[in-house]
């Protein structure tokens, strides 16, 4: 009986070996202490995500033999200050099947027409100074300038078509040429507004030191107020290019864009220069962003950023940053935060905050 068991035993580890399949989980732990003033206004909290989402996950591959495999990520955003983000892998869940044809990949996960505001910004579109308090203006239940609420940072029942990048990796960064392909059903009834509805394009060329990459897309979304009070179904179109180039450990960097809708005076056109200078164990991230509006007094607002970033150990890091944004005309941008805003530094819910502002944090990251 024992040799019967022993036997078996082989055959089950041979099974999986033969499969090669893995399950990881993974994550990161990021908490600061950030101060904001803007508009006479004035508050310092603890929050998170100041250099990297926080956020705790589950992958896996098998593969099917052939060069074919399927992969499976699956990824909760989290607040570890106050413990509020809901446990529901809305930071991504995603399913798919890759091969030497590319990658198919099926659920919630970035919008490719958004990628470049984040590949390209020093930051990461993260903390203080992330340059998404310029390109992605947009507090939950509210839109403005020209940003779609419901994709502008993640998109639901989401199809792809990825080629020149890792299989079930995040996709900012390919290698060679690489391509992505994006549409998302709005799964709406009859007759009902296809809230949620979109198509996008991004492609690049990654090779040496350098990284071009450019998109357009397209959705449709409500405008003003989300829900019942929704004043019109809106078309939201946005693209953008970006492009950096890497020496000795340094990195130039650099993005341009355009964000429209068919809603009178919502577009704008945002542009945005950046570097990460290498020093020691760390590096100093920098960056300058301006966006400007086509509304009849030209309201517009340009932020500039610094910070440095120092690595204890490959997987632990401390680090500081400072931002300040100044708004013209009417201007009412004001600092998100990163991790999909989920912490409006100086709002409680409208984006509502105008003159100069000034942020700084101080903060600690892991990576497990």
């Amino acid at each position: 009986m024992k040799k019967i068991f022993i036997a078996l035993a082989a055959v089950a580890f041979a099974s999986a070996a033969s499969a090669q399949s893995s399950v990881t989980v993974f994550g990161v732990l990021d908490l600061d202490l950030a101060h904001f003033s803007q508009n006479g206004l004035s508050k310092t909290v603890e929050s998170h995500s100041g250099n990297m989402p926080s956020r705790l996950g589950f992958r896996g591959t098998e593969d099917l033999g052939g060069g074919y495999s399927a992969h499976f990520y699956l990824a909760s955003g989290l607040s570890p200050d106050d413990a509020s983000a809901a446990f529901n892998f809305s930071f991504r869940s995603t399913l798919s099947l890759a091969g030497p044809f590319g990658e198919i990949r099926l659920g919630r996960d970035y919008p490719v027409g958004s990628l470049n505001q984040g590949a390209f910004d020093p930051f990461g579109n993260m903390g203080v100074a992330s340059g998404a308090n310029l390109t992605l203006p947009v507090v939950p239940g509210v839109v403005a300038d020209g940003i779609n609420p419901l994709t502008s940072i993640r998109v639901n029942n989401s199809i792809q078509y990825m080629w020149g990048f890792a299989p079930n990796d995040l996709t900012f960064y390919g290698n060679g040429f690489y391509g992505d392909v994006q549409a998302a059903l709005p799964e709406n009834a009859k007759g009902t507004p296809p809230l949620g509805r979109y198509t996008g394009i991004r492609v690049g060329y990654a090779v040496g030191s350098w990284n071009v990459a450019g998109a357009y897309a397209e959705s449709t979304g409500p405008y003003g107020t989300l829900g019942s009070g929704y004043m019109a179904v809106t078309s939201f179109k946005e693209s953008n290019l970006g492009a950096s180039y890497s020496f000795d450990g340094n990195s130039v960097m650099g993005h341009v864009g355009i964000n429209d809708s068919n809603m009178p005076n919502s577009r704008y056109s945002h542009w945005a220069v950046g570097a990460q200078i290498r020093l020691g164990l760390g590096y100093f991230p920098l960056s300058y962003i301006a966006t400007r509006r086509n509304d009849a007094a030209g309201s517009s607002s340009a932020q500039i950023g610094a910070g440095y970033v120092y690595n204890l150990s490959k997987r632990t890091a401390v680090y500081t940053a400072v931002a300040h944004i100044a708004n013209k005309s009417g201007a009412t941008n004001t600092f998100i935060g990163g991790n999909g805003g989920n912490f409006p530094a100086l709002t409680s819910g409208l984006i509502s905050s105008p003159g100069n502002g000034t942020g700084y944090d101080f903060g600690v990251r892991t990576i497990f």
